[in-house]
């Protein structure tokens, strides 16, 4: 197949690390993927030295010219066969080249996030363009299959393909997860409740705080003070508990990323906007426990009390309950670290997610030859 992948964005994300897994995948199995990405993007370092065709877009807005012009001469030279965009600006550039197309080309959304909500005129043209211009959407989850339908896509539309990351990469380095350790001035004897995110919904967590022994320590790993206080003005300051915080930054080095989770006794990911939650399969593939919101497409990565834990959305003492339940109920802990390891190894791994897009791909490449309307039914 021959494929083009859109991402206009491509910072540091657990976004940006799926859609290099998936163009990776797809290339090293002997298909020609193209990628349209910004130069010298977190992306764009992902990607290279490997089989994935780089096209560089300056993607300035939904319309820009000069990105369409470059897409459309791909698809002429290249016979690009589906268009697969990923990010906000680059979703409108297929459909808009297609209606000045004699041969459509294949349009497939990828959406990852909770998508926001949109009335009156807003909602009528999103949903014209998401029904009639776009041919399919994959969301991440289940969940947000249900959360696009409820605002009117199509549900023969949508497909649901779970994101997944390369198992090979959880591998315990018991040198830097040590160095990591000192660096912190942890001993093995403190517990620490851990969060491994940029920004999602961290002043929950620094709420529920206040309910958890002074003598636990916290770290954000992926966030710093400044940043914090800049995303949420208006709330409790993420200093202002009873416990040690230390936070990281943000971390390119996705080696480094996942030797914190073995610091941690505990991660959790506090967030409304995650369609899918890939820092929770990490944490798993790593033995450390999981407590998240129980909230949109977190649903279908953690089960509660088999894979993790869920507390209520805004219930402050509620997630400091299932943090507690999770540091402190052994037999709950070692069930939930089991279970955790078969779900990140077995179900959400990157070559389930590399297979399921080819499937899908070739579908529906087939019966737009056939002239066929491929309906999903699941």
């Amino acid at each position: 197949m021959n494929i083009l992948i859109l991402c206009a964005q491509g910072g540091v994300a657990g976004s940006t690390y799926s859609i290099s897994y998936l163009a990776k995948g797809l290339a090293e199995k002997g298909h020609q993927v193209f990628l349209g990405l910004k130069e010298n993007t977190f992306l764009d370092s992902l990607v290279e030295n490997s089989a994935v065709h780089r096209i560089y877009m300056p993607f300035k807005g939904k319309l820009d010219k000069k990105t369409r012009a470059i897409i459309t001469k791909l698809i002429d030279e290249k016979n690009i066969q589906v268009i697969n965009a990923q990010s906000s600006n680059d979703r409108y550039v297929g459909p808009i080249i297609n209606l000045l197309r004699k041969n459509k080309i294949l349009v497939v959304q990828t959406r990852r996030q909770h998508p926001k909500q949109m009335l009156g005129a807003n909602k009528f043209f999103q949903n014209i363009f998401n029904n009639f211009f776009s041919d399919y959407l994959v969301t991440v989850s289940h969940e947000l299959k249900k959360i696009f339908i409820s605002r009117g896509i199509k549900a023969e539309k949508i497909k649901v393909i779970h994101n997944g990351t390369p198992t090979e990469q959880y591998i315990q380095n018991k040198r830097l997860s040590q160095q990591l350790k000192q660096n912190l001035g942890y001993t093995d004897d403190d517990v620490v409740i851990g969060c491994v995110a940029r920004y999602k919904n961290q002043p929950q967590l620094v709420k529920a705080l206040k309910y958890l022994p002074k003598e636990w320590k916290v770290l954000y790993v992926g966030l710093d003070e400044k940043s914090y206080r800049e995303r949420f003005p208006d709330e409790p300051d993420i200093l202002d508990v009873p416990q040690q915080v230390k936070c990281t930054g943000i971390i390119e080095n996705k080696a480094e990323v996942i030797q914190y989770y073995t610091l941690m006794n505990v991660n959790i990911l506090p967030s409304t906007m995650d369609g899918f939650g890939l820092a929770l399969v990490e944490s798993m593939a790593m033995g450390t426990p999981v407590v998240a919101t129980n909230y949109a497409g977190i649903k279908d990565v953690v089960q509660h009390e088999e894979n993790g834990l869920l507390y209520e959305n805004e219930n402050y003492e509620d997630l400091a309950r299932q943090i507690e339940k999770a540091v402190l109920n052994t037999q709950l802990r070692e069930k939930m670290i089991q279970v955790g390891y078969e779900a990140a190894f077995k179900k959400f791994s990157i070559q389930n997610t590399i297979n399921n897009y080819e499937s899908f791909f070739e579908e529906i490449i087939e019966a737009r030859k056939s002239k066929k309307d491929l309906k999903i039914m699941e």
